[in-house]
């Protein structure tokens, strides 16, 4: 009994393989229409896979040639001793100039951050298209709900005028042009400069 539960299992087994070879038998489903009809969308979605890959690739390998040229222009621009600080504007890049002269030791690096904040706000000024030749008859012109601001830039400014004619040939104290400098940048934030 036991003998012959055993050949009759392998007689099971050596016919499904022969079934399978020869198309007949319980594993012959590979030759019927429902098989095909599974082959034919397998091969389909297997194509959409190998194309979105190969379009990665592709995307991967363009990213990596953008950043090996960006690399090289850095690595360039750092031979010639040029500062690049991507992802500033150009008016925060040049508030950067500013302040980093501010942040020296010499009180004449301050008095140009305060000429070339105060250039900044002569720049502002003239795009406001108001009556007058200079930044304080346009200042004196300008409509105080137009300006939020217009106090600090009065006091800036005249700051700068006392800076740049040197009336009263005072030493310009780290702390005041600090203070001046605040003033000029709530000016340029009110206007989105910064």
């Amino acid at each position: 009994m036991f003998l012959e539960t055993i050949f009759y299992s392998l007689y099971k087994i050596i016919s499904s393989f022969t079934g399978l070879l020869t198309g007949q038998g319980p594993l012959a489903f590979w030759k019927t229409a429902s098989f095909s009809h599974f082959i034919f969308w397998y091969k389909i979605f297997a194509g959409i896979v190998i194309a979105t890959l190969f379009c990665g690739l592709a995307y991967v390998a363009y990213r990596m040639i953008l950043l090996g040229n960006e690399v090289k222009k850095r690595e360039g621009d750092a031979k010639r001793g040029v500062i690049v600080k991507k992802g500033l504007s150009a008016g925060a890049q040049r508030w950067t100039q500013i302040m980093e002269k501010l942040n020296s030791e010499s009180e004449a690096d301050w008095k140009v951050a305060i000429l070339e904040a105060d250039a900044i706000l002569e720049e502002i000024v003239g795009t406001m298209n108001l009556m007058g030749t200079s930044i304080g008859d346009k200042l004196k012109s300008v409509e105080p709900s137009d300006f939020l601001t217009l106090e600090s830039a009065w006091e800036a400014h005249k700051a700068r005028n006392r800076i740049a004619h040197d009336v009263s040939g005072v030493p310009l104290s780290h702390r005041e042009a600090q203070r001046i400098l605040v003033l000029y940048e709530k000016v340029l934030r009110e206007f989105e400069y910064l």
